[in-house]
């Protein structure tokens, strides 16, 4: 599978699925099929259903993010629950640091308290 605009990617880091494929699952199979990473038996034991999955409660992450912000202003965390996993400038350094964790990472922009107000020019 190529990187282009239209088809499914698979790499170390996971499945990514673009926008435009979310509602052709048939184009997605293909994809998979050619790339060797779906079987028929993988098929067969999930007939076309998508598993939907809960929502994770992300809620002791806001409530850090609100109180220890302004701590880490450019920089990118990495939270799980209310405890700071990773943290530094470097983003792929932070992923890799919360890889196997099922924790949110967030940007903090610097000027993240400064009034804002989105538009067209």
């Amino acid at each position: 599978m190529s990187e282009g605009n239209n088809q499914v990617i698979i790499n170390e880091d996971g499945l990514f699925i673009p926008r435009t494929l979310f509602d052709q699952a048939e184009q997605i199979v293909s994809d998979l099929k050619q790339e060797g990473r779906l079987s028929l038996s993988q098929m067969a034991s999930s007939p076309g259903k998508i598993k939907r999955v809960p929502m994770k409660d992300r809620s002791k992450e806001m409530r850090w993010l609100k109180d220890h912000r302004h701590e880490y202003r450019g920089e990118w965390v990495a939270l799980e629950g209310d405890r700071l996993v990773a943290h530094g400038n470097d983003a792929k350094e932070v992923f890799a640091a919360a890889r196997h964790l099922e924790a949110l990472v967030e940007y903090i922009h610097p000027d993240y308290d400064k009034p804002f107000m989105g538009g067209w020019l």
